[in-house]
């Protein structure tokens, strides 16, 4: 089943997971966290920011000006992060992106793919972490800003969605 088809359940997840008094700098001070939400049918995880996960089907929350990062972690799992600027007051936490990279399992040695809103900058601001491994993009991967995505792994299959 293709990425899209999760599209409402998603939808459902990130309105569910929606809270006024979430605090990403927090997650981002603690060097990331394990994504504390999930939808209800199939438990696909729902990444906030400073967030990730890694499940067949995972779900970003709105990416604008924030990076998300993935990476293949087997035939049935991907793996996923998202990051926000000025979390931590500065406007990208190289030292805090690296502990939540290592946190959430990420190998620098393999493809990591990095999307969102202004994805060429937050490249540019993290010369100096550990995970540089940049692969190419579709098109529609690249600086995507406004967008909730959906990132699949199904029997070596990738399909992504964006909303």
């Amino acid at each position: 089943m293709p990425a899209i088809n999760f599209m409402q359940e998603v939808v459902d997840g990130i309105q569910a997971a929606a809270n006024p008094n979430d605090d990403p700098g927090g997650r981002c001070r603690a060097g990331g966290a394990q994504a504390a939400n999930t939808t209800q049918a199939n438990g696909i995880p729902i990444i906030r920011e400073w967030e990730y996960a890694t499940h067949r089907v995972i779900a970003f929350s709105k990416i604008d000006s924030c990076l998300g990062a993935i990476q293949m972690a087997g035939a049935n799992l991907v793996r996923g992060a998202h990051f926000s600027m000025f979390a931590s007051a500065e406007m990208f936490d190289a030292a805090q992106f690296d502990k939540a990279m290592t946190a959430a399992g990420f190998q620098g040695d393999l493809p990591i793919l990095y999307f969102g809103g202004g994805a060429r900058e937050w490249i540019d601001g993290l010369k100096s972490t550990t995970f540089q491994g940049v692969a190419p993009f579709p098109a529609l991967l690249k600086d995507a800003p406004q967008k909730r995505w959906i990132f699949q792994m199904d029997n070596g299959q990738f399909t992504y969605h964006s909303m």
